[in-house]
């Protein structure tokens, strides 16, 4: 699957993605954006559960991981992945349910491990990456080393060395080789069976030479060639021949009445054929004409119909040129504008309903503030304060007049004064309430005008995966007019030609209608002539001549029929004899064939089982050397080199740079370690473990240009690369450099990147750095946010190449 592409994904109730999510990820690079929390990595989770039906970052944190994949309060969910294969598409399909994943349709186990281990890189694994694979006393037995002896062969080598051990001894290879004794028998018994058939054989054959002798010599005195070794090859049907000869008796008949008519209607014309030779000739001129630029552009013209009607199935384009391009240029570019439009309009309408979302979030909260605060207000606040005031005038000392308290008893100052500042906090709150209430309308109001416009905009839009289906049509359709406009010279010119060529043809018919009686009674003759085995009509001899001639050897014919149908009968009975001698002898090399085929099988046998005995040693001697040459010819040229390529790319100011070490001697049961020597100074200078040795930023620099070494280094089985958040602890430059890496991988090694980061000036970066550089170039970015109900949202947005047309002047 070299040249496969992730198309999309469907995503329903996965994780913490919570309703249905589209994504187009058919582009050389998709950059996907959004905060902590968003569904980033669930996104990229669910690329793996569909294609794989597992997911290994998961499955190593907890056993049970199926048990949280299902979006919590819901019952089904599924993710599902297009990949496109050349020209077809797959589907990859994962069900869930409580505590349960079903898959459709995954990628078998050897791709599955490639892409868990070679082409997904997920965010718990980045910092751990390293520490797996420099884990102390994991030996043999570890990632690194699997990884190795899968890249190298070493089991294969390793497997040879043990099956070749049991041929050093002559006595362990005969209890290895245990027909050995049986195999000498069996060619004894053979040899005696194949002296006594050929012995049989002997009689019949000199039997059957004095017949073939007799049957040649009756087949000269009937005119035919025979093999003087097996003449009865050219008598099989001499037997059907002789009843067939009264036939070919009136077949002559008929033949020479057919002759006299013929003859009756020849009459002497003079034929025009330098008219039809000129006529020919501009045929062959316009067809040749014709042939080289069907030569030149009919990949081109079959590649424009193909691509119309692919996007037009139900139009009938016109065979001609010049129409088939006028009508084509009239729908490609009404469709790409109206498509274009729409596309256009509809984003826009998104963005405004979570504009209008968002600002009904706020509006729904300050009306909830204002009603709380009403509610802790009294409605009758204001008849209070109003009564208060009355009873304000009824105070002439220190006694209550309602309850008779005296209040001097409080030691809280006067009575009336007391009744002035209550009736003045009082008159304060009504005032509050009143512009509370106001206040209230005004949000009602703005809230009922929001709910209005986002019914009105969530109504009008469509299906995520619709509107992606759409800005791919566009953009189909774009090319396909660039296309038709730049060959419009060419159809021009081909449709030229074509009538050139019809009307070439038209004349040299015409012309040939004109001489059709003389070349019926031309062509009646040459078929006579034919069917009689005879020469056709020669340059010097005329129509009568030739009539003549191809009556006198029918007449010939006629008088020899009789004379073979007695020789015939003879050579009929012979051709019967001889074909039982012949299956007598055949029987008998059949038995001396299977003979000699299985004496030579254990003859064979015998020689091969010395052979390989001396080869043996020598193949075991060298599975050492080679095993070492190999080790180090990929670690040090392949592996190290990469590794170390891609570290200093990101990272030209770390001293010290990861690599493998391996062992000086005893290869045999290789155990690979990491190490960090020093860049300049080599093994002379080396350090500990990358852990040991690198800063945080560059640990996590290591682990990921590991990654990708390891991706690199093996066969591509999937052409992916899916990071999740890898820009972790990297300073400006090591980001410069990381964009600068992913452009290389995307634009030179036909990698279809996928990265996910949470940084939003990233994001930004990125989506410049990875913009389209060329025509098939192609950049989508995902942005995931939570809408007001909580339900994640994708906005995918394409980038398209767009050629500068500001510096043509300069």
């Amino acid at each position: 699957m070299m040249h496969a592409q992730l198309q999309s994904i469907d995503i329903q109730n996965f994780r913490s993605i919570r309703g249905h999510v589209h994504a187009p990820l058919d582009a050389k690079v998709v950059l996907m954006h959004g905060e902590n929390g968003a569904g980033k990595t669930s996104l990229l989770s669910a690329i793996q559960l569909g294609l794989t039906g597992q997911i290994d970052a998961l499955q190593r944190a907890d056993p049970k991981y199926e048990l949280q994949l299902l979006h919590k309060r819901t019952l089904s969910g599924y993710a599902e992945v297009k990949v496109g294969i050349e020209k077809h598409h797959a589907v990859y399909r994962a069900d869930l349910s409580p505590g349960k994943v079903t898959s459709t349709r995954r990628l078998n186990t050897e791709l599955a491990e490639f892409f868990a281990e070679r082409a997904y890189l997920p965010q718990s694994l980045l910092g751990q990456l390293l520490q797996i694979y420099q884990e102390p006393g994991s030996g043999a037995d570890s990632p690194l080393a699997r990884f190795v002896s899968s890249l190298l062969g070493l089991d294969r080598l390793d497997a040879l060395e043990a099956g070749l051990g049991s041929v050093h001894d002559v006595r362990n290879l005969r209890r290895v080789a245990n027909q050995w004794s049986h195999t000498e028998k069996q060619k004894d018994r053979h040899e005696s069976t194949i002296d006594a058939q050929r012995s049989n054989k002997a009689p019949i054959v000199k039997t059957l030479a004095s017949y073939r002798l007799e049957l040649t010599g009756i087949l000269k005195t009937l005119d035919l060639q025979a093999d003087e070794n097996f003449p009865e090859n050219q008598a099989n049907g001499i037997g059907r021949l002789a009843a067939q000869d009264e036939t070919q008796l009136g077949d002559i008949t008929d033949r020479l009445r057919f002759l006299a008519s013929v003859r009756r209607e020849m009459v002497a014309s003079e034929d025009d054929g330098q008219a039809e030779e000129k006529a020919t000739s501009r045929a062959r001129e316009a067809a040749s004409a014709l042939s080289d630029w069907r030569e030149s552009n009919d990949a081109t013209v079959s590649d424009i119909r193909s691509r119309l009607e692919k996007l037009f199935p139900d139009v009938a384009f016109p065979s001609d040129l010049t129409v088939l391009y006028g009508d084509a240029k009239r729908l490609l570019s009404t469709e790409q504008e109206q498509l274009a439009a729409n596309v256009q309009r509809l984003q826009d309408e998104a963005n405004l309903l979570v504009q209008a979302r968002d600002q009904l979030d706020v509006a729904t909260t300050q009306l909830n503030r204002i009603d709380r605060e009403m509610s802790a207000i009294s409605a009758d606040t204001g008849a209070l304060s109003a009564a208060l005031a009355e009873m304000a005038s009824f105070i002439t000392d220190d006694l209550c007049p309602v309850c008779g308290r005296d209040y001097v008893e409080l030691d809280a100052g006067s009575l009336a004064d007391h009744l002035h500042e209550r009736t003045r906090v009082l008159s304060s709150s009504a005032e509050r309430l009143i512009l509370l209430g106001k206040s209230r309308n005004q949000q009602q109001s703005a809230t009922d005008r929001l709910n209005q416009q986002i019914d009105r905009l969530a109504g009008r839009q469509i299906d995520p995966q619709q509107l992606a289906d759409q800005d791919r049509r566009a953009t189909d359709l774009g090319d396909t007019l660039r296309l038709l406009e730049s060959v419009h010279g060419i159809l021009g010119i081909g449709q030229g030609l074509i009538e050139s060529d019809i009307a070439a043809r038209r004349e040299l018919t015409q012309i040939q209608q004109r001489n059709s009686s003389r070349l019926a009674v031309r062509g009646n003759l040459e078929d006579l002539a034919g069917s009689t085995k005879m020469e056709g009509i020669r340059e010097t001899e005329t129509l009568v001549e030739f009539a003549f001639r191809i009556e006198q050897r029918l007449t010939e014919r006629r008088s020899s029929t009789d004379a073979r149908v007695r020789s015939r009968a003879r050579a009929s009975d012979l051709v019967a004899e001889i074909g039982g001698l012949k299956k007598r002898i055949e029987e008998i090399d059949r038995v001396i064939s299977e003979q000699q085929a299985s004496l030579k099988l254990y003859e064979g046998a015998l020689i091969r089982g010395r052979q390989l005995r001396t080869q043996a040693q020598t193949i075991a001697s060298a599975v050492d050397t080679v095993r070492s040459t190999i080790i180090r010819r990929e670690f040090n040229d392949r592996l190290n080199k990469l590794w170390r390529d891609l570290f200093v790319r990101l990272a030209p100011g770390e001293t010290f740079v990861p690599a493998f070490r391996i062992p000086t001697k005893g290869t045999q049961k290789l155990q690979p370690t990491l190490y960090t020597p020093d860049r300049d100074l080599g093994d002379e200078a080396a350090g500990g473990t990358p852990g040991a040795m690198l800063s945080a930023g560059n640990l996590n620099t290591a682990a990921l240009t590991l990654f990708i070494a390891l991706h690199l280094s093996v066969p591509v089985q999937l052409p992916w690369l899916i990071l999740d958040d890898p820009v972790q602890s990297m300073d400006d430059i090591h980001i410069a450099h990381f964009a600068a890496l992913l452009r290389t991988l995307s634009k030179e090694h036909d990698r279809q990147i996928l990265i996910a980061v949470h940084d939003r000036q990233l994001f930004e970066y990125l989506r410049l750095e990875l913009s389209p550089a060329f025509p098939d170039d192609s950049l989508i970015t995902l942005e995931l946010n939570r809408s007001a109900n909580r339900k994640t949202e994708c906005t995918p947005h394409r980038y398209r190449f767009q050629e500068e047309t500001a510096l043509r002047v300069a």
